[in-house]
């Protein structure tokens, strides 16, 4: 098992060998080949090869959090490790690996938006019922992102989807968006840096007061 860095620092994309690069080749840290996929990690700072027979005394994949791609998924212990951090922002909460394992920057911003919660109201302002609704959300994109098309896995990260719609022009309800009109109320997109790493976040000023 290949394991980068806990906070999710850097980023992975799958292609095909014949398949272009969305990143420069300049920024390639990691590269893992099979005949057919090719797996590319961009500007990640800290990588480390783990035996399988392993893992279950390294510490650092012991620590993750529930992980919503796993047959064993516990939504509730999910929910229970957000509470935990308290006064934190709950969009850096979602990209903490130790309370929610495999959410990243887009996903977590996407989340909230269809949750209507605004990404920095603390952890102990929201209910649980929000938690569990966050949790919810987090885990059905997650999923519903990397299952792929009925055709394979996906490839191209242009196609990923949390909206719904038909239009291939409307993948995203907010990220990647900053400045345009939101999609539920045409307020603009707006966009902030925040976190440790300096994590863009974006969100919708007027649908998410919570």
């Amino acid at each position: 098992m290949l394991r980068t860095h806990m906070r999710m620092s850097g980023s992975w994309h799958i292609y095909r060998p014949d398949e272009r690069w969305q990143r420069s080749a300049r920024d390639m840290r990691v590269l893992v080949a099979t005949a057919d996929f090719v797996a590319v990690g961009f500007n990640i700072p800290v990588a480390e090869f783990v035996k399988s027979s392993e893992l279950a005394r390294h510490e650092p994949v012991a620590a993750l959090g529930p992980d919503p791609l796993s047959t064993t998924f516990d939504p509730d212990e999910a929910v229970r490790r957000l509470r935990s951090k308290g006064s934190a922002s709950i969009a850096d909460a979602l990209i903490n690996q130790r309370l929610l394992a495999g959410l990243g920057n887009v996903l977590k911003s996407e989340a909230l938006f269809e949750c209507r919660i605004n990404p920095f109201a603390s952890v102990d302002s929201l209910t649980d019922d929000q938690l569990q609704q966050l949790v919810a959300a987090g885990s059905r994109l997650l999923q519903a992102n990397v299952a792929g098309a009925s055709t394979g896995l996906r490839t191209d990260a242009r196609i990923r989807r949390t909206t719904g719609r038909d239009n291939p022009s409307e993948p995203l309800w907010v990220y990647g968006r900053a400045a345009l009109p939101c999609r539920r109320c045409g307020t603009p997109v707006a966009i902030r840096k925040h976190g440790l790493d300096a994590r863009l976040t974006y969100w919708c000023p007027a649908c998410q007061t919570s």
